[in-house]
């Protein structure tokens, strides 16, 4: 079976289970949303900000280690004793930084329920290493699956905890249950068992993934707070409400993030590792796939830059209208954060992490900078130059450090891939700022009109394989 017929097998696969899931979970939010006030979501968004950040290290890039690694059992079951401790030091780490992150907030209600989180990091540390086992045998059938069957069990839990007014309990239960619920599913499948070993096969396994575990871990810090720091700074500055605002509508931009580029690149790294060691053509597979990206995101960005008022009326009710401000610059970022997050994976397969640890630190000075400067002016300020800051520099930066440079593809073509997309979506965004509506249909029109070019060659040779067969 070829490279695509493979992938789009996987992805159709889990697709279907990953899409249920998230259609249950965005169904309940359209629920707590109306039970649970925009002050709710802003002090659980407090309790998982540093907590997210912690969790960075949880992964680590253990799991890219795992799969890229070509070893047995007895790998498998020294590398699941790593991933415990690590579960267990992070642990101990959140409980004690649960007291300083109330006083940095000056809210001191958060404090139990940081130290009651912290025991997410002990069941990711159990379950981690199944997880993984599980991707690396392209088994995305069973995590499609588990994640259905975690997000049913979860979200009717935080649902049935709002309506006796459990208010932010109710969703943090949810998160912990949902990790408990995986782990149970993955370890009944991957029975590997738990063995202590000694100090000396713990050494040897961790020096063989240490160069991964280092830069993947710098990058994806660097990473979560270039993504958070945004509601970092709402958070302390401009309050819970606003926070609760802020995040909502941050998180319609993660959704497809999630939906989309999550959903390929969990199928898009075990299945270039298998590309590459065929001898495959690993740029051109992976071009192929971006060209099909744009199609999917397109409606999304039509949706939220277009129509925000009446998407958040419809999802969430009045008392969140304030939301639909900060979506146009949000729905603008959709087209081209879907492309380039996926690129991190192509970069580990190919043995670049330091570069992917560069580039992280370019990405998030960039980003943090444009976060300020928004932060400064007004709440709205923060997502618009938030986007601006990324298309003008973070885009620009790795299409030519990152795709030329250090991956070596062709120039011309990777040029002719990204170039209008950025002036495209540069355009858009000064048309949303100044609101020159017409320039602002026009614009998304060409949008259009250049993903369907760039699709042209992608559908002839889709159909010349069929009329082959």
């Amino acid at each position: 079976m070829s490279f695509k017929s493979d992938f789009f097998k996987n992805i159709l696969i889990l697709g279907g289970y990953a899409y249920s899931a998230q259609l249950i979970s965005f169904l309940s939010t359209v629920i707590l949303s109306r039970l649970l006030s925009p002050q709710t979501y802003g002090i659980t968004n407090l309790i998982t900000l540093f907590i997210g950040f912690i969790m960075v290290f949880a992964d680590g890039g253990l799991s890219y280690a795992l799969i890229r690694n070509n070893y047995g059992e007895t790998f498998n079951r020294v590398f699941m004793n790593i991933s415990i401790i690590f579960g267990i030091v992070l642990c101990l780490i959140t409980v004690l930084m649960a007291y300083p992150i109330s006083l940095f907030f000056n809210s001191p209600e958060i404090k139990l329920p940081i130290i009651i989180y912290s025991s997410v990091f002990l069941i990711k540390g159990f379950s981690l290493t199944q997880e993984s086992i599980i991707a690396k045998r392209l088994n995305f059938a069973f995590i499609g699956k588990a994640t259905v069957i975690s997000i049913i069990i979860s979200t009717s839990f935080a649902v049935i905890l709002a309506l006796f007014g459990a208010t932010y309990w109710a969703l943090i239960s949810a998160q912990l249950l949902n990790a408990f619920s995986i782990a149970v599913i993955y370890q009944r499948k991957v029975k590997l068992g738990f063995k202590i070993f000694p100090v000396q096969y713990l050494k040897v396994v961790f020096r063989k993934i240490k160069k991964t575990i280092k830069n993947v871990i710098g990058f994806n810090a660097i990473n979560y707070w270039a993504r958070n720091a945004d509601n970092l700074i709402v958070g302390k500055f401009y309050g819970q409400f606003d926070l609760g605002i802020y995040n909502r509508a941050y998180s319609l931009l993660m959704l497809p993030l999630n939906l989309i580029t999550g959903l390929i690149s969990r199928v898009l790294y075990p299945s270039l590792k298998k590309l590459k060691m065929e001898g495959g053509d690993i740029e051109k597979e992976y071009t192929s796939i971006l060209k099909i990206i744009p199609l999917i995101t397109f409606p999304l960005v039509l949706l939220f830059i277009l129509f925000p008022t009446k998407l958040i009326l419809l999802l969430w009710g009045a008392k969140w209208l304030k939301v639909a401000d900060f979506l146009p610059y949000f729905g603008l970022l959709i087209y081209t954060q879907t492309l380039l997050s996926t690129v991190g994976q192509l970069l580990v397969l190919q043995g670049k992490e330091k570069e992917f640890l560069i580039s992280g630190w370019v990405n998030a000075f960039f980003l943090i900078s444009g976060i300020i400067w928004g932060a400064i002016i007004s709440l709205i300020g923060v997502a618009q130059f938030y986007s601006l800051f990324y298309l003008v520099f973070v885009l620009i930066i790795n299409v030519i450090y990152i795709y030329i440079s250090v991956l070596g593809f062709n120039s011309k073509n990777t040029l002719l891939f990204w170039v209008p997309k950025i002036f495209i979506s540069i355009v858009i965004w000064f048309s949303i700022y100044y609101q020159f509506e017409m320039l602002k249909f026009m614009m998304l029109l060409v949008l259009f009109i250049e993903i369907i070019i760039n699709l042209a060659t992608y559908f002839r040779n889709i159909s010349f394989y069929f009329n082959k067969k």
